[in-house]
């Protein structure tokens, strides 16, 4: 019988923070193929381990070759043999990788233990359940702190209610000082077309539709394009090109809506021409936007949740804004 013998309760350091070998454990079951269901049983009963829901089974050279879920036993003769009952992996990930794709890898394939492999493919520990919930709370949190302009990891965020001033307001601030930085950037856009918001002042009602929009079609790409790109593996010109078509289509209708709306409120056909464009044009525009920043910054390898909330928002309003002035201007 050969059993993984944990020098501590997780793997040991060496690997990069955040990685899938940070968080591996080496407490778990490790087997020959020729070891007995019985064999198992002894050494399952000898103490507490990590994760028993699965035995790794390897050859005398440490290579995984198959995996044994716990519930066969409940079926078998405890005399049969590991390698008589094995599966192949489902999948195998390295410890360099980062821990995300763990979690992302494990929804994909249906399990709910992952099995850690070098690259010679020798069975070097394993990503358990309870790692695999932690890591999938912290990825949400974080996505939820990018996404709300704060800046920290995911654990982050449960100590800011109770942390000094100096940390929050560190944590806080930089996305809002960028945000009203753009706010006053909107407000000098807005005084360039001072003549035309003077001649036309029902143009300044509809300024608040376009930008929230714009706002809202690009928060629904963000979100459906981080987590597209974290559990797919797509292609970038077909996916945004699937975005354009999506993007006119939303378009059409919102500015259809907005057109009706704009022209029962102001009585203006020119005014509700404007809105409806600007509704089309900024709703495609942000569609596209939207998800090309994530895929961008993923090409960059940097974490495309990066491109959800403050920096997106802030180039949507600016472009929004400013096509509809535009509009304005061409048609009034």
């Amino acid at each position: 019988m050969s059993v993984v013998r944990p020098v501590t309760r997780e793997a040991p350091g060496g690997y990069p923070e955040e990685s899938i070998g940070s968080i591996m454990s080496i407490d778990v079951l490790k087997a020959l193929g020729t070891d007995s269901l019985r064999d198992i049983l002894h050494v399952i009963a000898d103490r507490s381990w990590d994760d028993v829901q699965y035995v790794y089974v390897t050859d005398r050279d440490e290579k995984l070759t198959g995996v044994v879920d716990l519930s066969a036993f409940a079926k078998a003769d405890l005399s049969v043999h590991l390698e008589e009952l094995m599966e192949k992996p489902r999948v195998t990930v390295r410890p360099e990788s980062d821990q995300e794709t763990a979690v992302v890898q494990a929804i994909k394939h249906d399990v709910t233990a992952v099995p850690v492999v070098d690259d010679d493919h020798r069975f070097i520990g394993a990503v358990t359940p309870r790692k695999i919930i932690d890591v999938m709370h912290q990825e949400h949190l974080e996505d939820a702190l990018l996404a709300s302009g704060i800046r920290g990891r995911g654990s982050h965020i449960l100590r800011l209610a109770t942390s000094r001033y100096r940390e929050v307001l560190f944590s806080r601030a930089p996305w809002l000082i960028f945000g009203a930085v753009v706010g006053l950037g909107l407000g000098l856009l807005a005084s360039l077309f001072e003549r035309t918001l003077q001649e036309t002042v029902a143009l300044a009602f509809f300024i608040p539709v376009v930008a929230y929009i714009a706002d809202s079609v690009g928060t629904q790409a963000e979100a459906i394009t981080v987590r597209a790109l974290a559990t797919l593996n797509i292609k970038s010109r077909m996916y945004m090109m699937r975005e354009l078509i999506i993007g006119l289509l939303l378009g059409v209708m919102l500015g259809a809506l907005g057109w009706v709306g704009a022209l029962l409120i102001s009585r203006s056909f020119d005014i509700a021409m404007v809105v409806g464009l600007s509704l089309f044009a900024a709703s495609t525009i942000a569609s596209v936007l939207a998800s090309l920043i994530p895929i961008t910054l993923k090409a960059m390898h940097v974490d495309p949740a990066l491109g959800a909330g403050p920096i997106a928002t802030a180039l949507q309003d600016v472009i929004s804004v400013l096509i509809y002035f535009l509009f304005a201007m061409a048609l009034l």
